[in-house]
C-alpha cells in the first residue's frame, strides 16, 4: 500500500459512515412523508365517512317521519273500510276542502287490486298560489292516493263569468284486500 492510501482511509471510512447514515436518513424521511400521504388520504376518507353517516343519520329521520306520517293517515279504521268508502270520503274530503265551482267524478273502476275513481275540478275564482298549494296538497295525501294527471288552464267563458278557467284532471286509488 502506499501513502496516499494509508492518508485516505480514514477519509473512506468517513465517507462510507456519512453515506450509510445519509441514506439511512433519507429513507426514515421518504417514509415518513409516505406515511404522511397516506394519513391524508386516510384523514379525507374519514370525513367523506363522517359526512355520509350524516347523510344516513338524516335520511333514516326522513324515513321515520315519512312512517309516522303514514301511520297517521292510515288509522286501523282504514284498515277495515272498504276501498270504496274511503274514495268517496275522499272525494268529499276534496269537495269539501278546496270548494271547486265544478266537480265531476267518474264510477269506480276496479282493476286487479287496485280500486280508482277520477275526478275534474273547476277552479274560476282562484290565484294561482291557490292552485299551486291545492296540486301539492292534493299530491301529498299519503292514502288514499290522489295524483293529479293534468292540469288546464284556459282563458274564456265560465258559465258567463269570463276569466281563467282552471281545471285539475285527477284521481283517488284506494287498494282492496292488504292495504299498502
Amino acid at each position: 500500500m502506499n501513502r496516499y492510501q494509508n492518508d485516505l482511509r480514514p477519509y473512506k471510512r468517513n465517507f462510507l459512515l456519512a453515506t450509510a447514515l445519509f441514506l439511512i436518513v433519507s429513507t426514515a424521511f421518504s417514509l415518513q412523508e409516505r406515511e404522511r400521504k397516506i394519513l391524508g388520504i386516510r384523514e379525507k376518507e374519514l370525513l367523506r365517512a363522517k359526512e355520509g353517516s350524516f347523510r344516513v343519520r338524516s335520511a333514516i329521520q326522513e324515513r321515520r317521519d315519512s312512517l309516522a306520517t303514514l301511520k297517521s293517515q292510515f288509522s286501523s279504521d282504514t284498515a277495515k273500510t272498504s276501498p270504496a268508502r274511503l274514495i268517496y270520503s275522499r272525494v268529499d274530503e276534496i269537495k269539501a276542502r278546496y270548494k271547486p265551482d265544478d266537480m265531476v267524478i267518474t264510477a269506480i273502476e276496479k282493476k286487479d287490486a287496485e280500486v280508482s275513481l277520477k275526478y275534474t275540478l273547476s277552479f274560476s275564482n282562484t290565484d294561482y298560489s291557490a292552485l299551486l298549494n291545492t296540486l301539492g296538497e292534493l299530491q301529498h295525501n299519503v292514502f288514499p292516493f290522489t295524483p293529479v294527471e293534468s292540469v288546464a288552464i284556459s282563458q274564456g267563458d265560465n258559465k258567463g263569468k269570463g276569466g281563467l278557467l282552471k281545471v285539475i284532471n285527477g284521481s283517488v286509488i284506494s287498494f282492496e284486500g292488504n292495504k299498502p
